[in-house]
């Protein structure tokens, strides 16, 4: 069995739990990529089988979330389950956080929190920060396509808002810095993604609902590598070429028709061999299936 489950995550899991629970009732082996803090809840793929070769290629591309930002508040974790730093009464107008939201707009430099899994010296930061350790923590461009105001209670300090965001962008901080735009003190207080590349929340299915499945024996949450793939050209060579394929050969694009110029999946027959691209080879422009299916 290979290819995806959309998750709906859970709060208080890890993403890790998430792959070890769908892990051991199906029996196949599982990954996922785009990990979610234990508070977060929403979109989780996770793949199965011959697909955790993929788990970047799926998950590539923006991610969308909806989160809330807490007013007069700083933790260490940059959200509400940390230890807290400082607290300030104050939130800004309305009109005051508006104003601010084109300063995170477009590529913008983050330094991730110190309780995040990015690795330093080959340690997780987070690892680093239960140890007591000072690193420095490395910025990082990211990119920021909309951040819009969904709902403000002023009286409350509490902000919701939408994030289209490139791969690795930290929500916490996106917070914690806007809010300091803001002449305030603030943390994230609950977050969901709703979109992962091209999978959206929509398609998901809550975890307690799928292991209920996965008991009874049943997938129909089940989306097929096949499936899952479509959005690739496919390219479906002769006979000949594909066995040479298959075997890991590379082939002259010249002896080949009608040959998709980016990142494609190859067939053989209904058999799907992998996926393919165009690459040099020996000084030859060749085409070979770079990862096998």
């Amino acid at each position: 069995m290979n290819g995806i489950y959309l998750v709906d995550k859970p709060s208080d899991m890890t993403s890790f739990g998430v792959v070890a629970r769908v892990r051991r009732l199906s029996g196949q082996k599982c990954g996922h990529s785009g990990t979610l803090d234990p508070m977060a809840t929403g979109l989780l793929p996770v793949m199965v089988g011959k697909a955790t070769k993929l788990c970047e290629l799926f998950t590539e591309g923006k991610k969308e979330y909806i989160g809330t930002l807490r007013f007069g508040l700083l933790t260490d974790t940059g959200d509400v389950t940390g230890e807290t730093l400082e607290e300030r009464a104050g939130a800004p107008t309305k009109e005051q956080l508006l104003n601010a939201l084109p300063s995170f707009m477009g590529r913008i430099t983050q330094r991730p929190p110190i309780y995040s899994a990015i690795k330093v010296n080959g340690v997780p930061l987070y690892r680093h920060a239960r140890a007591g350790r000072k690193v420095e923590v490395p910025e990082r461009e990211v990119e920021i396509e909309r951040l819009e105001l969904l709902e403000y209670d002023e009286a409350k300090g509490e902000a919701v808002l939408a994030v289209e965001c490139s791969k690795g962008t930290y929500i916490r901080t996106l917070f914690v810095d806007l809010a300091a735009k803001c002449g305030c003190l603030g943390t994230m207080a609950a977050l969901r993604r709703t979109k992962v590349g091209r999978f959206t929340i929509e398609e998901s299915i809550p975890l307690e609902n799928l292991m209920e499945q996965l008991e009874q024996g049943k997938s129909p949450a089940f989306l097929p590598l096949e499936e899952a793939l479509s959005f690739l050209p496919r390219y479906q060579p002769p006979e000949f070429f594909a066995t040479l394929l298959k075997n890991g050969c590379a082939v002259e694009i010249k002896k080949l028709k009608n040959l998709p110029q980016s990142l494609c999946t190859v067939y053989s027959g209904e058999q799907l061999l992998g996926l393919g691209e165009i690459l040099e080879k020996d000084g030859e422009t060749c085409f070979k299936v770079v990862t096998h299916l």
